[in-house]
Formats: structure tokens, sequence, C-alpha cells
């Protein structure tokens, strides 16, 4: 994708005419800004499906709408209209053929998130990494408030940018897509991990590194990095050698300091909590907090009389480790985001001191899975239930792992194949009691079986419910169906 040579602002759209291209969430709050601060501009809609989207937007603005399905369609239709300046939605890949028509015909390209960060990069504090930075982002919009800070969340999950309402500070969730050409980093930057995700968007490991750290590429104030990630250090110092670091890890002034048999958040000889007293789940999840930490700390004072309480109010974000709720005394846990095989890595090892019966699998897409291979070798669960569709082939490939290993088998975990979430489920009951972890952390996305990760969760959680001893629920179809 070819964007812009330099940052544009709303107002260098003034007078153009600009395509708002991907009329989801983002694309409608582009579009709210543009005719709230840019009344000049002559707008006009491109997408490639005229289905809900399409019928909001309809209903709620007046700019023409183009539906255009492919590249050709794109050229002969749309862009005889002279587009100037297409503000392109996040997700729509470098290789869209509505992309490559715009850029043939040498049209201007931004996205929201850079318009955005050219008039409010000063007061944001921005999170990005491949995993834990959505409970990065809102950890720190937690502390902010806390200490009386009007801070506002929003960006990749949750509320655009462009809704939201005005703050002193905005924390901004930012993924790889939204990343991608940006001219302006934050005021304070946060990288929380770093490994193989969304190539098939970003083409190869190398460019989707290259698009994600370039929050940092633009002259940030702080940079808040996880210094037990090796490939975001490996990656992150061959790119830039000269950034205002501040380390979260073993040594750095914010750590995890461990007393006898408790690990604890610790800022230089100070224990603030115990990990045992967050409630989110997982060392992982305790560099998290750290991470959070050490943003807040950028622009403001800590009051560690403060900081306990607020992290132990902290409510887990949905589909991240979450509790479920059960009458069996079994745990389950809807972890439905983890939805590649580092993420179900980090699951597994969260929970080691555990007896763990995860469900697994989704669509395979060929995502590095060292890390998976590496932890089950070593700490093998109680057992793994594969979902569809690739639940069966990573089974197979677990069985190669340890007798490739020569792990003994009295150690294997139990390894069973489900054909849907309701047959996992209920396998699940059948190898766990009281007290063990049933865990939802499927390494895979959920593209095919479900809408997204969410509906997937939805569908776990109901059958969960349906499957509970002396239950009454009644089954209903999976959300969508």
């Amino acid at each position: 994708m070819r964007f812009a040579e330099r940052g544009l602002t709303p107002s260098d759209l003034a007078g153009a005419t600009v395509a708002i291209v991907g009329i989801g969430r983002e694309g409608q709050a582009v579009a709210r800004m543009l005719e709230r601060d840019v009344p000049t501009a002559t707008l006009l809609a491109l997408d490639q499906a005229d289905g809900e989207h399409a019928s909001v937007w309809r209903a709620s603005f007046d700019i023409p709408l183009h539906i255009a399905t492919g590249e050709q369609d794109a050229a002969s239709g749309v862009l005889s209209s002279g587009i100037d300046i297409a503000v392109v939605s996040p997700g729509i890949p470098p290789r869209n053929p509505l992309l490559r028509a715009l850029q043939a015909a040498d049209v201007t390209i931004t996205s929201g998130t850079d318009l955005f960060f050219s008039l409010n990069h000063e007061r944001i504090i921005g999170v990005t990494g491949s995993k834990g930075k959505s409970t990065t982002s809102a950890v720190v919009h937690h502390l902010l408030r806390a200490h009386g800070v009007d801070a506002v969340l929003g960006g990749n999950v949750g509320v655009p940018l462009w809704d939201l309402p005005e703050a002193t500070w905005v924390v901004a969730e930012v993924s790889s897509y939204q990343a991608t050409g940006l001219h302006f980093s934050p005021h304070t930057a946060v990288l929380t991990a770093l490994f193989e995700e969304h190539i098939d968007w970003h083409g190869s490991f190398e460019a989707y590194a290259t698009d994600k750290l370039n929050l940092v590429g633009h002259g940030p104030t702080h940079v808040v990095v996880n210094t037990t990630q090796q490939t975001l250090m490996t990656e992150l110092t061959a790119r830039y050698s000269n950034l205002p670091l501040i380390t979260v890890g073993e040594g750095s002034a914010w750590h995890i300091e461990r007393v006898d048999d408790r690990a604890f958040i610790a800022h230089h000889d100070q224990q603030l909590i115990a990990l045992d007293a967050l409630p989110v789940v997982g060392e992982h999840n305790a560099w998290n907090v750290l991470l959070a930490l050490a943003a807040v700390e950028t622009v403001i004072t800590l009051d560690p009389s403060v900081i306990a309480d607020a992290l132990a109010s902290f409510h887990p974000l949905p589909h991240r480790m979450q509790p479920v709720s059960d009458p069996s005394g079994v745990r389950f846990i809807n972890d439905s985001l983890a939805t590649n095989p580092p993420a179900l890595a980090a699951a597994l090892r969260s929970l080691r001191s555990e007896r763990v019966i995860a469900l697994v699998g989704g669509r395979d897409r060929g995502v590095d899975d060292e890390s998976l291979r590496q932890e089950l070798v070593e700490h093998p669960p109680a057992a793994l239930i594969g979902l569809p569709d690739s639940g069966p082939d990573l089974l197979r490939k677990v069985r190669g792992w340890l007798t490739d290993a020569g792990v003994d088998q009295g150690r294997w975990p139990r390894l069973e194949v489900a054909a849907d979430m309701d047959d996992a489920v209920a396998a699940a009951r059948t190898i766990a009691g009281p007290g063990d972890v049933v865990t939802l952390s499927p390494g895979a996305p959920s593209f095919g079986r479900y809408r997204d990760y969410q509906e997937r969760a939805e569908d776990f959680i109901r059958a969960v419910e349906h499957t509970a001893p002396h239950g009454t629920h009644e089954r209903t179809p999976p959300h969508g169906a």
C-alpha cells in the first residue's frame, strides 16, 4: 500500500474530492468527522459489498456510495469521479483490487488513524503488539481514571478514534493495519509483544514487523517495551537504534519480584500487588499490567496508595482468560481471542500449576508454532480437544512433537477430536473434575465456522451452560445460525 509521502491533517482535505474506502465502523466515524470538520470536501464512499454496512450507510449518510467488486469496476466507474484523496479503513489489504486501482490512478492515500494522530499525537498513549494490546490499553485507561485523569479509550477495539469524546488524554489501541502508513507517533508508545501474525495481510513477517513498529517511527517522547519479549527486542533494535526506551523486565525499575512461592508487581524495591491478587489471569497479563504502569508514569505521578486498589478493581476484558461461571467446580475459561499458536502457548504457560483441558483449533493460517511446540513438550497439559477445522491436524502434529522429543507417554495429554463445540465441552466434562481448568484457547481464528471470535465465545459459553450438571438451560443454536 502506498501512503501519502507526508502526513495529512483533516484541513488538507478541504476542497478535495475524498473517497472513504471501507464503510464499517471506522469508515462511518471518518465520514462523521469529515462532514463536521471539513465541509468543503466533496465526499463519496467506496466498498465491495452491498450488505449490512451498506444499508446502515445509506440510512445514516447522504454521501454517495459506490459498490465496486473488482479492479476493473473501480477503474471504469468510481475513479471517473476524479478522486484526489482516499481515506482507507484498516483491514483492507494492500493487494485489494480497489486499492490497486486507486494507486494506479495516483490517488493520495491516507487513513483515519493517521488523520486523528496528526492532530492529537501529543496527548495519545498508543499501544500495539501481537498479543496483550487490548488488556494493556484497558489497564492504562483504568489507571488514569483511578488517578483522576480525564482519559478516553478507543481505536482497534471499541470506539473508533474519531468517535471519542474530547478528553485530556487518549489511550489508543493500534493494530498492525492501523500502524501501517502512520506519519505521527504518539506521545507514549507501548509495545507488548511481537510474533508472526496477519501474514496473509502484510505478506511476510518482515513486512508485518515493519508495519507494526511504525508506531514508534516518528518521534515518540517515550517508548515502553517488554524486554522479556526477545523477538520484539530484536526487531525493534534492528530498525530503531536511538529510541527513548523505558523498559519493563528483569533488572528494570518495573519488574516481577518473586518472594518464596509468590510473585509481585514491583517498582524498584517496592512490592505493589501480588500477582494472585490481580483480576487478570497469568504471568503474561502481569507483564501487561507492568507495561501499563510504566506508560501511565510517563504522563502523571503515580500514587502507590491508589495503584493496588485500582488494579484489584479492574474488570478483565471479555474473551481474554475470562472466567465462565459453572456449578460443577470446574473452572471454565473463555480465551477465544487466543487466535494464534503463541497466544495458546501463553495461556497454557499461565496455567501450568493447574490441571488443564484445552479446546484448540479453528482455521489454520500456517503461523509459526515453535513456542507452542516448546510449551507442550516441556509442560504437557492434561488434555487437548481438537475443534474443527484444524483441531485434528494440530493433534496429529502434537503427537509428532511429543514422539520426536522423546516425551514419556505417561506424560502425554489425552488427545480427543470433537465434532463441534457441544461435543468438545461434553468431552471436557468427562475429563475434568472440581478444581480443574477447561479453557477455550483455540490458537487459531474462527473464520469459516463463526462470524468472529466473539461468536465462537458465545457458542462456548452456551455449551458450558447447556451441559452444566442439573442445569435447566435449553439448547439454543449458535448465534447467527
